[in-house]
């Protein structure tokens, strides 16, 4: 069996009886328990309750299905389907699990090194903002110190 993500806090939460037509867009996490039509997209989570029914494609870091879903899924990291999960659409993930019962209808696009990329990327622009920072810094402590520019000229 596989571990849900419960206790993981949403900016939005659509409820067992409420029902959207239209784009769902957030920069952090998404829990759906109703019905909602559209198009979903979030920087976070989204995580499609067990009586969810959804009609739409969705985009996000990571996804749990344990409802339905009709749409594509495309996720930064992994996708789980749950035993109760029914998606048909076609997937493009680092990583894909589905639990015994849980049903996939569609074409899949695995491609874990899409992870290792990112990974690597999001390190080699931090350690590029770490270089500059330290030639910034070299150059201020030099134009900020008259003493050493003196001694630069008397070993020229």
């Amino acid at each position: 069996m596989f571990n849900k993500r419960e206790n993981k806090s949403f900016d939005i939460i659509v409820g067992l009886s409420s029902s959207i037509t239209g784009d769902l867009k957030s920069e952090g996490s998404v829990r759906i328990d109703g019905k909602i039509d559209g198009e979903i997209v979030a920087s976070g989570d989204v995580i499609i309750g067990d009586q969810a029914v959804v009609n739409a494609h969705i985009s996000a870091e990571y996804c749990e299905i344990s409802g339905s879903v009709t749409g594509n899924v495309h996720t930064e990291t992994q996708l789980k389907i749950f035993k109760s999960g029914n998606l048909t659409g076609d997937i493009t993930v680092s990583s894909f699990t589905i639990e015994e019962g849980g049903i996939f209808r569609g074409n899949c696009d695995i491609n874990p090194e899409k992870r290792d990329r990112k990974t690597k990327s999001d390190k080699n622009n931090r350690d590029e903002k770490k270089d500059d920072e330290k030639a910034s810094s070299k150059g201020n402590n030099n134009s900020s110190n008259p003493s050493h520019d003196k001694k630069d000229h008397k070993k020229n």
